[in-house]
């Protein structure tokens, strides 16, 4: 569905203008690929032209999973960047590239599988202030906690500990220095001790590869000391096992769980805003550096679970798909 464009433009402004408060004079890197709309990456070079800017759009040919490095030429021109607007098809945070763009002092938003519908509807509308307030509060109980149950009605049941890692909120601002954010954003997330996840994960509503997309098969992870140790059901995990056998044992590490908090973010719409879904939980293999954990992998790819139980440390902070905060 085609959005006009006098209906996109307050979002573009809003993601230079407040997401990323843009200034005069600073290099923008809108970083896209071939399958990303055109009409969003003009919008946001005159968004920072307008801003007294100066935008550079880097256009690559689309990566197959989230988590891979641009190429060299890519990645020079965001070393060379004060701001990078990542409007391609997967995730770009979780790389080397990014991480050390951080280390400089760049502001990134992240928004890979934006459409031109998400520039005028769901999770991007949301109230984001207060967004930050309720993603605080989790992300607290998350740094002070020591062990973390995810149970899901499917058989979802997988313990992690948490101690001595501290939580973090992305809520839809970079405005600082060495910030970043995911857009359409909302979520208190924590890399989980590495070595410490045991359970299993089932049947999830989605995860973040395009192929895969909304699950309509049965699908069983096995979690063994922190790693994905095997997987079983149908074409999907077969497919699945294909993809993460080449890149190494580290793809199998548990690199996160984390709690959606965006209450406009729609559900089963798109993968981009399922994952920020107020009440949901997801879970990712591959890499946990840019969270704060240790492993690094040319992976990073979120399975979302619908109506999920999270505790921490015995109390219960998400209740069948409710986030409950005393």
């Amino acid at each position: 569905m085609s959005i006009p464009i006098v209906e996109m433009v307050p979002m573009a402004r809003t993601i230079v203008e407040q997401i990323l408060r843009v200034k005069p004079g600073e290099k923008v890197c809108i970083y896209t690929d071939t399958q990303r709309p055109e009409s969003i990456t003009q919008l946001l070079a005159g968004s920072a032209r307008a801003a007294g800017a100066e935008p550079v759009i880097v256009t690559i040919t689309p990566r197959d999973i989230g988590g891979v490095d641009p190429p060299l030429p890519a990645t020079a021109a965001i070393q060379a960047a004060d701001v990078i607007i990542a409007q391609a098809s997967y995730a770009i945070i979780h790389t080397e590239t990014v991480r050390e763009a951080l280390k400089r002092g760049a502001r990134i938003c992240d928004m890979w599988g934006f459409n031109e519908d998400m520039m005028a509807h769901g999770g991007a509308t949301a109230d984001y202030k207060e967004i930050k307030k309720l993603s605080d509060r989790l992300a607290q109980i998350l740094t002070e906690g020591k062990k973390a149950r995810l149970t899901t009605r499917e058989g979802t049941d997988m313990t992690v500990s948490l101690e001595g890692r501290p939580g973090a909120v992305l809520a839809g601002f970079a405005t600082e220095p060495g910030q970043f954010c995911a857009f359409p954003d909302g979520e208190a997330t924590i890399a989980p001790i590495e070595g410490s996840a045991n359970g299993i994960l089932v049947n999830p509503f989605c995860m973040e590869k395009q192929e895969f997309g909304f699950i309509k098969e049965g699908i069983t992870f096995k979690v063994e000391k922190g790693k994905v140790v095997d997987i079983e059901g149908g074409m999907i995990a077969s497919q699945l096992l294909a993809l993460i056998e080449p890149l190494g044992d580290n793809a199998r590490n548990i690199a996160e769980l984390a709690i959606g908090t965006n209450p406009k973010s729609r559900i089963g719409v798109t993968i981009r805003e399922t994952k920020k879904a107020w009440g949901t939980c997801h879970v990712a293999m591959g890499d946990s550096r840019s969270l704060g954990g240790t492993v690094e992998s040319q992976l990073h790819m979120d399975m979302v679970f619908r109506e999920p139980t999270l505790t921490v440390d015995g109390q219960t902070i998400v209740k069948d798909g409710k986030i409950i905060l005393k």
